[in-house]
């Protein structure tokens, strides 16, 4: 169900919010604007941001699209905490759904890196600040939205992909095709609506769109898919170059196990290598990868989000395992 009240089924044409799938998308579009002289991977983020940002002399792009800038976790600050809406025991003391947000708010909690490069350690903040880099140098946030739009076009299979399928903008349009996104604070527990509970009079603000650039789009479980299927099958967003760049585990990632690039990572199931990356925030899950051997590419999204696992990777797990079966 799109939406349990009004027993709205959910479709192809339903939106969901993709949460850090959306990573993968910010980190593609952060190499087409190196690949196009804009961006500098090696160069400390401050020739872009100057001072607003702490540690910018000391971080760089690629620091960025590895997680591996350092930068403490600021959704947790006192200064960012209490407006949100995921704290352990529910909403934050000051959240409000229909609040609009500023990169300002969210820089208030932005602190001085931890050993910039030394470790990979899975950062929304390092994305927040890759946000604001693209930001400036597109100048400002709808310039940057419009040329997002434009580099997503490109992921259309026939026609150029629309906002029907992959979106940042929280519309009265999209909120008519919205699935409702539902959590439980504990096991068993009651759902909680995210669109109704806290008094949301559209799509929540924090939920996605700028500034929320660890998370900024949403979209249909097909445009997710054809994005995938752009980047890493048809190669119509970045160079080959690029992508074997960006699938290229990095040595702090390689050197606790993981297999963490530029914004995605690898998965194994069965004998089978996919490419790709998840997501999940209270409300919704999402995990979407790419056979690369066989170009095929295989995307969950859902409305439910649990506290200690995500819906989208169990689904997603079982169908890759049926998947690997038959195919070999």
């Amino acid at each position: 169900m799109a939406n349990r009240e009004s027993q709205t089924p959910a479709t192809d044409k339903t939106l969901f919010y993709y949460a850090s799938f959306g990573k993968q998308m910010l980190a593609a579009f952060a190499l087409h604007q190196v690949e196009a002289g804009v961006l500098d991977l090696d160069t400390p983020i401050s020739k872009y941001l100057g001072d607003e940002v702490a540690g910018s002399h000391v971080v760089t792009l690629r620091m960025l699209l590895t997680h591996t800038s350092g930068y403490p976790d600021a959704y947790s600050d006192p200064a960012v905490a209490p407006f949100l809406p995921f704290t352990p025991t529910g909403a934050g003391s000051q959240y409000d759904p229909n609040r609009p947000w500023t990169f300002a708010k969210i820089n208030a909690g932005i602190r001085d890196p931890i050993e910039p490069g030394a470790r990979e350690e899975y950062s929304n903040t390092g994305y927040l600040v890759l946000g604001r880099v693209l930001s400036k140098t597109a100048g400002g946030d709808k310039a940057l939205e419009r040329t997002i739009r434009r580099f997503l076009w490109r992921a259309g299979e026939v026609k150029p992909m629309t906002e029907n399928q992959v979106t940042f903008q929280r519309s009265e349009r999209a909120l008519r095709r919205f699935a409702h996104g539902y959590y439980t604070l504990k096991d068993n527990g009651p759902l909680v609506d995210i669109f109704t509970a806290y008094g949301a009079k559209g799509i929540p603000t924090d939920l996605y769109g700028m500034p929320f650039t660890d998370g900024l789009l949403a979209g249909t479980a097909l445009g997710a898919a054809q994005f995938l299927d752009a980047l890493f099958v048809r190669h119509r967003l970045l160079s080959p170059r690029t992508v074997d760049a960006m699938i290229t585990p990095t040595p702090q990632s390689a050197a606790s196990g993981g297999s963490y690039g530029m914004g995605t990572e690898r998965a194994v199931v069965g004998d089978r290598i996919w490419q790709g990356h998840r997501g999940s925030y209270p409300g919704f899950s999402a995990q979407g990868a790419t056979d690369l051997e066989r170009g095929v590419t295989l995307v969950v999204v859902t409305n439910r989000y649990m506290p200690k696992y995500s819906p989208a990777d169990v689904i997603w797990e079982q169908l890759a395992e049926t998947y690997a079966r038959t195919a070999s």
